[in-house]
Protein backbone atom coordinates (compact mmCIF):
# COMPACT_ATOMS: atom_id res chain seq x y z
CA UNK A 1 0.00 0.00 0.00
CA UNK A 2 1.07 3.70 -0.56
CA UNK A 3 2.75 4.78 2.87
CA UNK A 4 1.11 7.53 4.01
CA UNK A 5 3.02 10.59 2.99
CA UNK A 6 3.43 9.42 -0.32
CA UNK A 7 -0.60 9.01 -0.49
CA UNK A 8 -0.59 13.00 0.44
CA UNK A 9 1.89 14.01 -2.08
CA UNK A 10 -0.32 11.55 -4.64
CA UNK A 11 -3.86 13.07 -3.85
CA UNK A 12 -3.62 16.87 -3.14
CA UNK A 13 -7.48 16.76 -3.18
CA UNK A 14 -7.24 13.96 -0.15
CA UNK A 15 -4.17 15.72 1.29
CA UNK A 16 -6.42 19.45 1.74
CA UNK A 17 -9.27 17.32 3.19
CA UNK A 18 -7.12 15.86 5.68
CA UNK A 19 -5.46 19.30 6.48
CA UNK A 20 -9.28 20.57 6.98
CA UNK A 21 -9.66 18.06 9.12
CA UNK A 22 -6.55 18.71 11.47
CA UNK A 23 -7.51 22.19 12.01
CA UNK A 24 -11.23 21.89 12.83
CA UNK A 25 -10.24 18.70 15.15
CA UNK A 26 -7.54 20.81 17.20
CA UNK A 27 -10.09 23.55 17.19
CA UNK A 28 -12.56 20.92 18.44
CA UNK A 29 -10.00 19.82 21.78
CA UNK A 30 -10.11 23.59 22.74
CA UNK A 31 -13.89 23.50 22.86
CA UNK A 32 -14.19 19.92 24.53
CA UNK A 33 -11.38 21.15 27.35
CA UNK A 34 -13.31 24.37 27.80
CA UNK A 35 -16.53 23.21 27.98
CA UNK A 36 -16.33 20.57 30.73
CA UNK A 37 -13.86 23.09 32.69
CA UNK A 38 -16.77 25.50 32.80
CA UNK A 39 -19.27 23.15 33.47
CA UNK A 40 -17.63 21.67 36.18
CA UNK A 41 -16.76 24.96 37.91
CA UNK A 42 -20.70 26.17 37.66
CA UNK A 43 -22.30 23.09 38.59
CA UNK A 44 -19.64 20.76 40.21
CA UNK A 45 -21.86 17.85 39.39
CA UNK A 46 -20.55 14.79 37.75
CA UNK A 47 -24.06 14.28 35.98
CA UNK A 48 -24.37 17.40 34.61
CA UNK A 49 -20.67 16.79 32.94
CA UNK A 50 -22.37 13.23 31.83
CA UNK A 51 -25.42 15.36 30.70
CA UNK A 52 -22.98 17.89 29.10
CA UNK A 53 -21.83 14.59 26.90
CA UNK A 54 -25.05 13.51 26.00
CA UNK A 55 -25.50 16.97 24.61
CA UNK A 56 -22.94 16.40 22.33
CA UNK A 57 -24.11 12.05 21.66
CA UNK A 58 -27.39 12.27 21.27
CA UNK A 59 -28.17 14.80 18.04
CA UNK A 60 -26.12 12.41 15.55
CA UNK A 61 -28.10 9.52 16.25
CA UNK A 62 -31.69 11.62 16.35
CA UNK A 63 -30.59 13.75 12.94
CA UNK A 64 -28.27 10.64 11.54
CA UNK A 65 -31.41 9.26 9.36
CA UNK A 66 -32.10 12.59 7.46
CA UNK A 67 -27.75 13.47 7.63
CA UNK A 68 -27.61 10.57 5.78
CA UNK A 69 -29.33 11.19 3.64
CA UNK A 70 -28.34 14.45 2.77
CA UNK A 71 -25.04 13.48 2.05
CA UNK A 72 -26.13 10.83 -0.56
CA UNK A 73 -28.45 13.64 -2.47
CA UNK A 74 -26.16 16.59 -2.42
CA UNK A 75 -22.50 17.32 -2.94
CA UNK A 76 -20.47 15.91 -0.01
CA UNK A 77 -17.88 18.72 -0.30
CA UNK A 78 -20.74 21.41 0.48
CA UNK A 79 -22.64 19.76 3.26
CA UNK A 80 -18.92 19.21 4.89
CA UNK A 81 -18.22 23.35 4.28
CA UNK A 82 -21.74 24.28 5.69
CA UNK A 83 -21.19 22.45 8.51
CA UNK A 84 -17.51 24.39 9.28
CA UNK A 85 -19.15 27.67 8.83
CA UNK A 86 -22.85 27.20 10.83
CA UNK A 87 -19.94 25.70 13.46
CA UNK A 88 -17.82 28.57 13.66
CA UNK A 89 -20.81 30.53 14.41
CA UNK A 90 -22.39 28.80 17.53
CA UNK A 91 -19.37 27.93 19.89
CA UNK A 92 -19.05 31.31 19.52
CA UNK A 93 -22.44 31.37 22.03
CA UNK A 94 -20.29 29.41 24.90
CA UNK A 95 -18.55 32.77 25.29
CA UNK A 96 -21.83 33.79 27.32
CA UNK A 97 -21.24 31.38 29.91
CA UNK A 98 -19.97 33.31 32.74
CA UNK A 99 -21.99 32.60 35.88
CA UNK A 100 -23.81 29.30 36.93
CA UNK A 101 -27.77 30.98 35.98
CA UNK A 102 -25.96 30.48 32.28
CA UNK A 103 -24.56 26.80 32.58
CA UNK A 104 -27.82 25.77 30.81
CA UNK A 105 -26.51 27.72 26.96
CA UNK A 106 -23.54 24.88 27.70
CA UNK A 107 -26.12 21.98 27.06
CA UNK A 108 -28.36 23.93 24.28
CA UNK A 109 -25.48 25.23 22.34
CA UNK A 110 -23.60 21.66 22.69
CA UNK A 111 -26.98 20.49 21.10
CA UNK A 112 -26.87 22.98 18.04
CA UNK A 113 -23.10 22.40 17.12
CA UNK A 114 -23.62 18.67 17.26
CA UNK A 115 -26.44 18.35 15.76
CA UNK A 116 -24.86 20.60 12.78
CA UNK A 117 -21.47 17.58 13.47
CA UNK A 118 -23.96 15.02 12.52
CA UNK A 119 -23.92 16.47 9.32
CA UNK A 120 -20.48 16.45 8.82
CA UNK A 121 -19.10 13.24 9.69
CA UNK A 122 -21.64 10.64 7.67
CA UNK A 123 -20.19 13.18 4.66
CA UNK A 124 -16.69 12.90 5.69
CA UNK A 125 -16.74 9.13 5.31
CA UNK A 126 -18.41 8.64 2.39
CA UNK A 127 -16.53 11.15 0.30
CA UNK A 128 -13.18 9.80 0.67
CA UNK A 129 -13.55 6.87 -1.67
CA UNK A 130 -14.28 9.21 -4.31
CA UNK A 131 -10.59 11.03 -3.61
CA UNK A 132 -8.60 8.05 -3.41
CA UNK A 133 -8.50 4.46 -5.35
CA UNK A 134 -9.73 1.24 -3.82
CA UNK A 135 -6.04 0.68 -2.96
CA UNK A 136 -5.33 3.27 -0.79
CA UNK A 137 -8.36 2.54 1.56
CA UNK A 138 -6.71 1.87 4.23
CA UNK A 139 -4.20 4.27 4.29
CA UNK A 140 -6.31 7.05 3.93
CA UNK A 141 -8.59 5.79 6.63
CA UNK A 142 -5.98 4.76 8.85
CA UNK A 143 -5.14 8.64 8.15
CA UNK A 144 -8.63 10.15 8.74
CA UNK A 145 -9.16 7.80 12.66
CA UNK A 146 -5.58 8.62 13.29
CA UNK A 147 -5.61 12.58 12.50
CA UNK A 148 -8.65 12.82 15.01
CA UNK A 149 -6.40 10.61 17.64
CA UNK A 150 -3.30 13.03 16.97
CA UNK A 151 -5.26 16.11 17.25
CA UNK A 152 -6.56 14.80 20.43
CA UNK A 153 -3.44 13.97 21.94
CA UNK A 154 -1.89 17.31 20.38
CA UNK A 155 -4.97 19.77 20.63
CA UNK A 156 -5.78 18.04 24.21
CA UNK A 157 -2.33 19.27 25.54
CA UNK A 158 -2.29 22.38 23.88
CA UNK A 159 -6.28 23.01 24.68
CA UNK A 160 -5.47 22.39 28.46
CA UNK A 161 -2.21 24.48 28.77
CA UNK A 162 -4.16 27.17 26.90
CA UNK A 163 -7.22 27.15 28.94
CA UNK A 164 -5.30 27.09 31.97
CA UNK A 165 -3.43 29.68 31.06
CA UNK A 166 -5.96 32.06 29.33
CA UNK A 167 -8.69 30.83 30.34
CA UNK A 168 -12.01 29.36 28.47
CA UNK A 169 -12.52 32.36 26.31
CA UNK A 170 -9.72 32.18 24.78
CA UNK A 171 -10.20 28.27 23.89
CA UNK A 172 -13.78 28.53 22.31
CA UNK A 173 -12.56 31.66 19.82
CA UNK A 174 -9.52 29.55 18.58
CA UNK A 175 -12.26 26.82 18.29
CA UNK A 176 -14.62 29.17 15.48
CA UNK A 177 -11.57 30.07 13.77
CA UNK A 178 -10.40 26.90 13.51
CA UNK A 179 -14.12 25.49 11.93
CA UNK A 180 -13.77 28.66 8.92
CA UNK A 181 -9.56 27.92 8.10
CA UNK A 182 -11.08 24.26 7.78
CA UNK A 183 -14.44 25.30 5.80
CA UNK A 184 -11.76 27.09 3.44
CA UNK A 185 -9.85 24.19 2.49
CA UNK A 186 -12.41 21.81 1.69
CA UNK A 187 -13.85 24.28 -0.51
CA UNK A 188 -9.84 24.33 -2.66
CA UNK A 189 -11.08 19.83 -2.71
CA UNK A 190 -12.43 19.39 -6.20
CA UNK A 191 -14.68 16.80 -5.99
CA UNK A 192 -17.48 15.75 -7.99
CA UNK A 193 -20.52 12.88 -6.99
CA UNK A 194 -19.78 9.73 -8.96
CA UNK A 195 -22.52 9.89 -11.53
CA UNK A 196 -24.28 13.11 -10.05
CA UNK A 197 -26.44 13.31 -7.13
CA UNK A 198 -26.69 9.51 -5.90
CA UNK A 199 -30.61 9.36 -5.35
CA UNK A 200 -33.80 11.08 -6.55
CA UNK A 201 -35.67 14.06 -4.60
CA UNK A 202 -38.22 12.27 -3.91
CA UNK A 203 -39.78 10.94 -0.33
CA UNK A 204 -36.75 11.37 2.62
CA UNK A 205 -38.53 8.47 4.34
CA UNK A 206 -38.47 6.14 1.70
CA UNK A 207 -34.63 6.92 0.92
CA UNK A 208 -34.10 6.52 4.52
CA UNK A 209 -36.25 3.07 4.31
CA UNK A 210 -33.88 1.85 1.12
CA UNK A 211 -30.75 2.48 2.78
CA UNK A 212 -32.15 0.41 6.25
CA UNK A 213 -33.65 -1.97 3.08
CA UNK A 214 -29.95 -2.24 1.47
CA UNK A 215 -28.66 -2.91 5.38
CA UNK A 216 -31.33 -5.25 6.44
CA UNK A 217 -30.63 -7.82 2.52
CA UNK A 218 -26.65 -7.74 3.77
CA UNK A 219 -26.30 -9.09 7.14
CA UNK A 220 -22.05 -8.29 7.03
CA UNK A 221 -22.61 -4.59 6.13
CA UNK A 222 -25.21 -4.28 9.12
CA UNK A 223 -23.17 -6.26 11.74
CA UNK A 224 -19.78 -3.78 11.02
CA UNK A 225 -22.06 -0.84 11.44
CA UNK A 226 -22.15 -2.36 15.33
CA UNK A 227 -18.59 -2.46 15.46
CA UNK A 228 -18.49 1.04 17.21
CA UNK A 229 -21.36 1.04 19.27
CA UNK A 230 -20.50 -2.29 20.84
CA UNK A 231 -17.09 -0.78 22.10
CA UNK A 232 -18.91 2.00 24.11
CA UNK A 233 -18.75 0.02 27.66
CA UNK A 234 -18.16 3.02 30.03
CA UNK A 235 -17.51 6.44 29.14
CA UNK A 236 -13.61 7.87 29.09
CA UNK A 237 -14.53 11.45 29.15
CA UNK A 238 -17.02 10.71 32.22
CA UNK A 239 -14.01 8.75 34.24
CA UNK A 240 -11.34 11.38 32.90
CA UNK A 241 -13.28 14.19 33.86
CA UNK A 242 -13.79 12.68 37.52
CA UNK A 243 -10.04 11.49 37.71
CA UNK A 244 -9.24 15.42 36.92
CA UNK A 245 -11.38 17.05 39.33
CA UNK A 246 -11.10 14.42 42.17
CA UNK A 247 -7.92 11.82 42.55
CA UNK A 248 -5.32 13.38 40.00
CA UNK A 249 -5.95 17.15 40.60
CA UNK A 250 -2.86 19.08 38.27
CA UNK A 251 -3.36 22.13 37.35
CA UNK A 252 -6.11 25.00 37.79
CA UNK A 253 -9.95 23.13 38.35
CA UNK A 254 -7.49 19.69 36.89
CA UNK A 255 -7.52 21.33 33.62
CA UNK A 256 -3.90 19.57 33.37
CA UNK A 257 -4.52 16.13 34.63
CA UNK A 258 -7.69 16.07 32.02
CA UNK A 259 -5.73 17.30 29.53
CA UNK A 260 -2.72 14.81 29.90
CA UNK A 261 -5.54 12.24 29.77
CA UNK A 262 -6.99 13.15 26.90
CA UNK A 263 -3.21 13.46 24.85
CA UNK A 264 -2.66 9.72 26.12
CA UNK A 265 -5.62 8.20 25.10
CA UNK A 266 -4.92 9.97 21.80
CA UNK A 267 -1.85 8.78 21.89
CA UNK A 268 -3.10 5.43 21.77
CA UNK A 269 -5.56 5.98 19.03
CA UNK A 270 -2.92 6.89 16.86
CA UNK A 271 -0.43 3.96 17.69
CA UNK A 272 -3.30 1.34 17.37
CA UNK A 273 -4.13 1.12 13.38
CA UNK A 274 -0.34 1.98 12.89
CA UNK A 275 -0.05 -1.12 14.37
CA UNK A 276 -2.38 -3.23 13.28
CA UNK A 277 -0.99 -1.78 9.23
CA UNK A 278 2.70 -2.53 10.07
CA UNK A 279 1.91 -6.10 10.95
CA UNK A 280 -0.12 -6.49 7.32
CA UNK A 281 -3.62 -6.17 7.83
CA UNK A 282 -4.27 -6.77 4.31
CA UNK A 283 -7.65 -8.87 3.63
CA UNK A 284 -11.46 -8.21 4.80
CA UNK A 285 -10.77 -11.11 7.23
CA UNK A 286 -7.23 -9.85 8.57
CA UNK A 287 -9.30 -6.57 8.96
CA UNK A 288 -12.15 -8.41 11.14
CA UNK A 289 -9.39 -10.02 13.25
CA UNK A 290 -7.66 -6.84 14.29
CA UNK A 291 -10.77 -5.43 15.26
CA UNK A 292 -11.09 -9.14 17.26
CA UNK A 293 -7.35 -7.10 18.90
CA UNK A 294 -9.23 -4.27 19.16
CA UNK A 295 -11.71 -5.10 21.67
CA UNK A 296 -8.97 -7.09 23.98
CA UNK A 297 -7.52 -3.33 24.11
CA UNK A 298 -10.47 -2.49 25.54
CA UNK A 299 -10.82 -4.25 29.52
CA UNK A 300 -6.84 -4.25 29.89
CA UNK A 301 -6.86 -0.58 29.32
CA UNK A 302 -9.81 -0.29 31.64
CA UNK A 303 -8.72 -2.54 34.55
CA UNK A 304 -5.05 -0.40 34.91
CA UNK A 305 -7.25 3.25 34.72
CA UNK A 306 -9.24 1.22 37.61
CA UNK A 307 -6.31 0.00 39.75
CA UNK A 308 -3.46 2.17 39.27
CA UNK A 309 -1.93 3.72 42.29
CA UNK A 310 -0.55 6.67 40.09
CA UNK A 311 -1.31 9.12 37.70
CA UNK A 312 1.47 7.89 35.22
CA UNK A 313 -0.21 4.16 35.31
CA UNK A 314 -3.33 5.73 34.75
CA UNK A 315 -2.09 7.18 31.50
CA UNK A 316 -0.82 3.93 30.16
CA UNK A 317 -4.51 2.80 30.80
CA UNK A 318 -6.21 5.32 28.97
CA UNK A 319 -3.55 4.69 26.37
CA UNK A 320 -4.27 0.52 25.98
CA UNK A 321 -7.77 1.79 25.76
CA UNK A 322 -7.27 4.44 23.57
CA UNK A 323 -5.18 1.68 20.71
CA UNK A 324 -8.64 -0.67 21.07
CA UNK A 325 -11.35 2.15 20.18
CA UNK A 326 -8.87 3.62 17.16
CA UNK A 327 -8.50 -0.24 15.64
CA UNK A 328 -12.36 -0.78 15.91
CA UNK A 329 -12.88 2.47 14.04
CA UNK A 330 -10.60 2.69 11.44
CA UNK A 331 -10.92 -1.05 10.51
CA UNK A 332 -14.66 -1.10 10.84
CA UNK A 333 -14.65 1.86 8.55
CA UNK A 334 -12.74 0.03 5.53
CA UNK A 335 -15.09 -2.86 5.86
CA UNK A 336 -17.85 -0.40 5.00
CA UNK A 337 -16.35 1.64 2.00
CA UNK A 338 -15.27 -1.88 0.12
CA UNK A 339 -18.25 -3.27 1.27
CA UNK A 340 -21.19 -0.88 0.93
CA UNK A 341 -22.02 0.94 -2.78
CA UNK A 342 -21.62 4.40 -3.22
CA UNK A 343 -24.86 5.59 -3.28
CA UNK A 344 -25.73 3.95 0.21
CA UNK A 345 -22.52 5.34 1.89
CA UNK A 346 -24.13 8.46 3.12
CA UNK A 347 -26.91 6.63 4.81
CA UNK A 348 -24.72 3.75 5.77
CA UNK A 349 -22.67 5.82 7.71
CA UNK A 350 -25.10 7.98 9.46
CA UNK A 351 -26.70 4.31 10.66
CA UNK A 352 -22.86 3.56 11.85
CA UNK A 353 -22.37 6.70 13.70
CA UNK A 354 -26.12 6.86 14.87
CA UNK A 355 -25.62 3.15 16.82
CA UNK A 356 -22.20 4.52 18.14
CA UNK A 357 -23.71 7.71 19.75
CA UNK A 358 -26.72 6.09 21.03
CA UNK A 359 -24.41 3.69 22.97
CA UNK A 360 -22.28 6.59 23.86
CA UNK A 361 -25.12 8.11 25.36
CA UNK A 362 -25.96 5.52 26.99
CA UNK A 363 -22.51 4.87 28.30
CA UNK A 364 -22.27 8.69 29.29
CA UNK A 365 -25.61 8.48 31.39
CA UNK A 366 -24.84 5.35 33.14
CA UNK A 367 -20.84 6.42 33.91
CA UNK A 368 -22.43 9.99 34.95
CA UNK A 369 -25.04 8.13 37.22
CA UNK A 370 -22.78 5.78 39.12
CA UNK A 371 -20.15 8.52 39.82
CA UNK A 372 -22.37 11.09 41.47
CA UNK A 373 -25.92 9.67 41.94
CA UNK A 374 -24.69 6.60 43.52
CA UNK A 375 -21.54 7.99 44.54
CA UNK A 376 -19.20 5.03 42.82
CA UNK A 377 -15.74 5.70 43.42
CA UNK A 378 -14.53 6.36 39.86
CA UNK A 379 -11.66 3.97 40.27
CA UNK A 380 -14.40 0.96 40.87
CA UNK A 381 -16.31 2.13 38.37
CA UNK A 382 -13.29 1.49 35.88
CA UNK A 383 -12.74 -1.94 36.77
CA UNK A 384 -16.33 -2.62 36.45
CA UNK A 385 -16.46 -1.55 32.64
CA UNK A 386 -13.45 -3.89 32.25
CA UNK A 387 -15.23 -6.48 32.93
CA UNK A 388 -18.00 -5.71 31.33
CA UNK A 389 -15.91 -5.06 28.08
CA UNK A 390 -15.41 -8.62 27.71
CA UNK A 391 -18.90 -8.84 26.37
CA UNK A 392 -18.49 -7.30 22.97
CA UNK A 393 -15.57 -8.92 22.33
CA UNK A 394 -17.12 -12.02 22.37
CA UNK A 395 -20.12 -11.40 20.78
CA UNK A 396 -18.16 -9.69 17.46
CA UNK A 397 -16.04 -12.88 17.86
CA UNK A 398 -18.57 -15.27 17.69
CA UNK A 399 -20.50 -12.82 15.03
CA UNK A 400 -17.56 -13.21 12.49
CA UNK A 401 -17.37 -16.65 12.92
CA UNK A 402 -20.88 -17.12 12.57
CA UNK A 403 -21.11 -15.34 9.14
CA UNK A 404 -18.03 -16.52 7.94
CA UNK A 405 -17.34 -12.79 6.81
CA UNK A 406 -14.20 -13.83 6.33
CA UNK A 407 -14.58 -16.00 3.32
CA UNK A 408 -13.18 -13.36 0.68
CA UNK A 409 -9.12 -13.41 0.95
CA UNK A 410 -8.59 -11.18 -1.59
CA UNK A 411 -5.42 -8.62 -0.77
CA UNK A 412 -6.73 -4.95 -0.53
CA UNK A 413 -3.50 -3.94 -1.09
CA UNK A 414 -0.01 -4.95 -1.82
CA UNK A 415 1.55 -3.72 1.53
CA UNK A 416 0.63 -1.76 4.30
Amino acid sequence: MIRYFDLLRARPHFRNLWLARVVSLTGDWFNTIAAVILISRYTDSGLAVGGLFLARALPPFVFGPLAGIVADRFNRKYVLIAADLLRAVIVLGFLWVDRPERAWLLFALSVAQFTVSSFFDPALGAIIPGLVAEDELITASTLSSTTWSAMLALGAVIGGATTAAFGARAALIIDSLSFVVSAMLVFSVAYAPRGGRHTAHGNPWAEFLAGLGYVRENPKVGIVTLVKAMGQVGSVDIVAAMYAERIFRVGEDGALTLGLMFAFFGVGAVIGPLIGNAVGVRTARNLQLAIIAGYLCLPFGWLIIGLAPALPLVLVGVTLRGMGGSINWTYSDVLLQLSTPDKFLGRVFALDFGLFTLAMSASVWFTGAAIDRFALDPRAVAVAFGAGSLVPLTLWAISTRALRMGEDQKPIAETV
